[in-house]
């Protein structure tokens, strides 16, 4: 893992973006186990965490900037987001066909 240079924003950021990882994280978990109430339970958490990601990541930028590092991780979670979007459509698709 590359070290990020100390910034007096980065802990600011640190902490919305773990919490926007780990909500992605238990989320796939949930749609590999095809388990709904899991999906929809993560998936309500996982909004609040990008709320607030973004409000911070937004008010960073305006006021100094956001660490490459930070701002790469943030760029991926986005990545695993869609990639997730994607995984619940075809699912969605699936049971619409099966119905």
């Amino acid at each position: 893992m590359t070290a990020v240079t100390a910034s007096p924003l980065s802990p600011e950021l640190e902490q919305p973006l773990l919490a926007v990882e780990a909500s992605l994280n238990q989320l796939g978990d949930a749609l590999s186990r095809r388990d709904a109430a899991a999906i929809e339970q993560h998936a309500a958490e996982l909004h609040q965490h990008l709320a607030s990601a973004v409000q911070r990541f937004s008010e960073a930028a305006r006021t100094g900037g956001v660490p490459a590092a930070l701002r790469n991780r943030l760029v991926r979670a986005g990545g695993l987001l869609a990639a997730q979007r994607e995984t619940l459509a075809r699912g969605n698709a699936s049971l619409d066909r099966a119905l």
